[in-house]
């Protein structure tokens, strides 16, 4: 990774100037988390972080996301069209809450015309306990299964995945990746079955979390964003690796023929 030095108007590394514009790392960075039952926003410059907020759902998340990303940039001096950078949970996770976070950042990254960056809940998950040779990444998927992805980590300290995401019974997630021998779990299904997860072997460890995961979300869009993995606001989409509730009663035929058509792709 590189390093750079303040300066007034440009960054400097060992390549020679950086304009400041074009460098991430001093990128002022909103990152939007929805995908759980907590939301949490962060505000960072590069992978430092400002400041970030945690609440609990209700009803009235939509609504209530606007006013606490306004709030949160306005106790950092801040409003959003100082933002360089959005990036936002793609998910997995629960599927109106990742909506409501995907849409937010995108209508943001549209009316700004600034870059967005999505990182996917597993990512995350991973990311938030480096530095490790490797993690097994579980997010909770309720009705009792675990949303799981196996990653190692490149020389920039990026999450780099083994295999797909897989959404499975928790046993089924660690039977998928039995033949590791040591390995660091990390996500909130892992925090819940820690135990479960030590009993099955002596070399495997869990990693809690001590922070919200948008704060993680914000650091890991600038590392991308430094390397030119970056979206704009009409190609992001989200990671759901399920169908939704209504896909999967629509084709055991479940749902009324109104439904069936407002489903249909147009």
């Amino acid at each position: 990774m590189k390093q750079f030095s303040r300066g007034q108007d440009f960054f400097c590394d060992n390549h020679g100037l950086i304009d400041k514009e074009h460098n991430p790392f001093e990128w002022i960075i909103l990152a939007i988390d929805t995908s759980s039952g907590i939301t949490s926003i962060a505000v960072a410059r590069g992978t430092t972080l400002i400041k970030s907020i945690t609440s609990p759902v209700n009803q009235t998340r939509s609504e209530k996301l606007w006013l606490e990303i306004e709030s949160l940039l306005a106790q950092a001096g801040m409003t959003i069209r100082d933002v360089d950078l959005f990036s936002v949970c793609t998910g997995p996770g629960g599927f109106t809450g990742l909506r409501v976070g995907i849409a937010a950042a995108k209508g943001f990254a549209s009316a700004t015309n600034k870059p967005i960056v999505g990182i996917t809940s597993l990512e995350a998950a991973a990311f938030s306990v480096r530095p490790a040779t490797a993690v097994c990444a579980l997010v909770n998927a309720y009705k009792g299964e675990v949303y799981s992805q196996l990653f190692s980590f490149d020389g920039e300290g990026v999450p780099v995945s083994e295999n797909a995401p897989l959404v499975s019974t928790f046993e089924a997630a660690l039977d998928r990746v039995v033949a590791r021998d040591e390995l660091l779990f990390a996500g909130d299904a892992a925090d819940a079955q820690a135990d479960a997860i030590r009993a099955r072997s002596e070399k495997w460890s869990v990693q809690r979390r001590g922070h919200c995961l948008a704060e993680d979300i914000a650091a890991l869009a600038c590392l991308k964003s430094a390397r030119g993995e970056s979206d704009a606001a009409e190609t992001l989409k989200a990671c759901y690796v399920r169908p939704a509730e209504a896909e999967i009663k629509l084709s055991l035929g479940l749902l009324g023929s109104k439904i069936k058509r407002s489903l249909k792709p147009r």
